[in-house]
């Protein structure tokens, strides 16, 4: 179906979300990249409002701060719904937050119990991603003269029971102790 001219969009509210009809009819064709549908239900999805923009469902929250601001919001910036309730979509109850700002709102006064907590750590040890690694104390001094007397890196990896990649970037973080190897 082509749409040629943008009629006014009217709004069915299926999930009893407290939202400004008018507003969401505004904030889509904002958002449309192209002529849409003069009917846009708002449905239930996950815990919050939602609505169908270009064939994509959207929170209706973010769409409404989104066009109020009139850009998209970057990644990591979070709609607060200042009431608590996840089903009141009104600007006025409405504020974007930064991520970290949003989760600390939240986590305001919470009391995590042992069990919790021991949860949170064995996940993250989980986690994949960046892992420090524990940084083994080597005679760097030692190593530099073995290694200007001749040694390769493998006998030294041998002797101090690491692997040869340690010995390695230890000597390049400290090329100060080669000069005479040059």
């Amino acid at each position: 179906m082509t749409i040629k001219i943008q009629r006014p969009i009217k709004i069915i509210n299926d999930c009893g979300a407290l939202i400004d009809e008018s507003d969401v009819a505004k904030a889509i064709i904002w958002a449309s990249k192209i002529k849409t549908p003069a009917i846009h239900h708002v449905f239930k999805w996950g815990k919050y409002a939602g609505v169908t923009v270009n064939r994509e469902k959207v929170h209706v929250h973010r769409l409404l701060m989104e066009w109020q601001l009139n850009q998209k919001l970057p990644q990591g910036m979070y709609v607060h719904h200042l009431n608590e309730n996840k089903m009141d979509d009104r600007l006025s109850n409405l504020a974007v937050m930064a991520g970290k700002y949003h989760t600390s709102h939240h986590m305001l006064g919470a009391k995590f119990s042992k069990e919790h907590k021991e949860k949170i750590a064995e996940a993250n040890h989980k986690r994949k991603g960046l892992k420090i690694k524990k940084r083994r104390i080597l005679p760097i001094a030692d190593i530099a003269a073995d290694y200007s007397k001749g040694k390769s890196i493998n006998s030294l990896a041998k002797k101090y029971h690491v692997d040869w990649t340690t010995i390695r970037s230890r000597l390049d973080e400290n090329p100060e102790l080669l000069e005479g190897k040059q």
